[in-house]
Parts: C-alpha cells; sequence; structure tokens
C-alpha cells in the first residue's frame, strides 16, 4: 500500500513538475522580443509563433508581436510568411503603411509584379500621408521604368538592324520599331504620373513622341 502510494505522489510531483514547465504565451513573446533585439530572427519567429499558438482567446493578440513576427520573416527571406503576417497587420490596422510596404518589397523579391504593383497602387491612394509614400512611388516608378525599357530596348535594337539592311526595308523596320516605341509609351507616362522630374522617363517619353510623330 505505501509503494502505491509513493508511485502515485511521484507520479503527481513528476505531472506538477511538467505543468509548471509549460510556457505561457508571455513567456515566448517576451523570449521572442530578446531574440529579435539580438537579431536572431530565426529564433525570434519561431518564439512569436509559439506563443500565437498559445494565445488564449481572452484577450486580443498583441499586434506589435505580429508586426515583429512580420519583420523576423523578412529578414530571413521567408517572404510567403512576412507577407501573411504583415496583412494581419494590416487587416487590424496596426502600422497599415508600413506592412503595405513591405508586402509589396516581398511581393518584388517574389517576382511577382503585377501582386506588388496593385498593393501599391492600392497603398499610395490609401495612404495619402505616409511618411513611406515616397518609397511606395519609388518602388512603382522602378517597375514601370523598367517595363518601359523593355520594349523601347527592343525598338532601339530593331532600328539599329537598319545599318545593314537593304533600303526597301527601311519601311518595314521602321513600322516594327515603331510598334515596340508605342509599347513603351504608357509605361513611362505611368513613371512620370507618380515622378513628374523624373529625367530617365522624361528622355525617354521625348524620343518616342519624337519617333512617332515623325
Amino acid at each position: 500500500m505505501k509503494y502505491f502510494l509513493s508511485v502515485s505522489v511521484v507520479l503527481f510531483l513528476f505531472a506538477g513538475s511538467l505543468f509548471s514547465q509549460e510556457k505561457t504565451a508571455a513567456e515566448f513573446k517576451n523570449e521572442g522580443n530578446d531574440a529579435l533585439r539580438n537579431k536572431d530572427y530565426k529564433t525570434a519567429l519561431e518564439l512569436y509563433e509559439k506563443s500565437l499558438k498559445n494565445w488564449g482567446s481572452e484577450e486580443p493578440v498583441d499586434d506589435a508581436m505580429i508586426y515583429n513576427m512580420a519583420t523576423s520573416a523578412r529578414r530571413i527571406e521567408n517572404y510567403d510568411k512576412a507577407i501573411k503576417y504583415y496583412k494581419m497587420c494590416e487587416e487590424k490596422g496596426f502600422r497599415g503603411d508600413i506592412a503595405s510596404y513591405y508586402i509589396a518589397f516581398s511581393l518584388k523579391k517574389q517576382n511577382k509584379e503585377e501582386e506588388m504593383e496593385k498593393e501599391l497602387l492600392t497603398a499610395i491612394e490609401k495612404y495619402k500621408t505616409s511618411k513611406y509614400l515616397g518609397h511606395m512611388k519609388k518602388m512603382l516608378v522602378t517597375y514601370y521604368l523598367k517595363k518601359g525599357a523593355e520594349p523601347f530596348n527592343e525598338a532601339s535594337q530593331i532600328l539599329a538592324s537598319a545599318q545593314n539592311a537593304d533600303p526597301s526595308q527601311y519601311d518595314e523596320i521602321n513600322n516594327r520599331a515603331n510598334e515596340a516605341f508605342a509599347k513603351a509609351k504608357p509605361w513611362f507616362e505611368k513613371a512620370l504620373n507618380y515622378d513628374p522630374n523624373n529625367a530617365s522617363a522624361k528622355k525617354s517619353l521625348d524620343e518616342i513622341n519624337n519617333r512617332l510623330n515623325n
């Protein structure tokens, strides 16, 4: 009888010890904050996710922690998770402008440029007074310049081919070049819409207009 009693006591104490060792959501979060301060972003994200998993329903999830999760994911280049957590910030209205910018940044890193453009256009319209507005516009303009440069450079190469072509081919070469220039034009116009003083867009658009008008 004493043996069974002793075993029961040991098991009870062991179970109690395990229970006492379980960390709370707040403890995981605080450890995540320490890891973030030490720039150990991988560990920080793991700890924050444990905190989120253990977060009770009696109080709202800490907005700042979600933002830190997004930042940690971005720092380790886990862009899927970065987008996921930045979107949570956006939905919760916590640093929505910065979250939108980094969603676009993450999409760019994934070569999802059309989605990036859509995110930026929405954010620029929504956060007109944001200190990140300039960064958003710059990212968008860079994208437009890149898209415009593709058909523009194609047109330039077509024109260069005229040097070794028969004169009877000049009209056909010129027409093909103009078609490519016409494709480039809207991209440079978009760039100037968000950066009216952009020298590269102005120069390219002037050249396109001169060629198309002639």
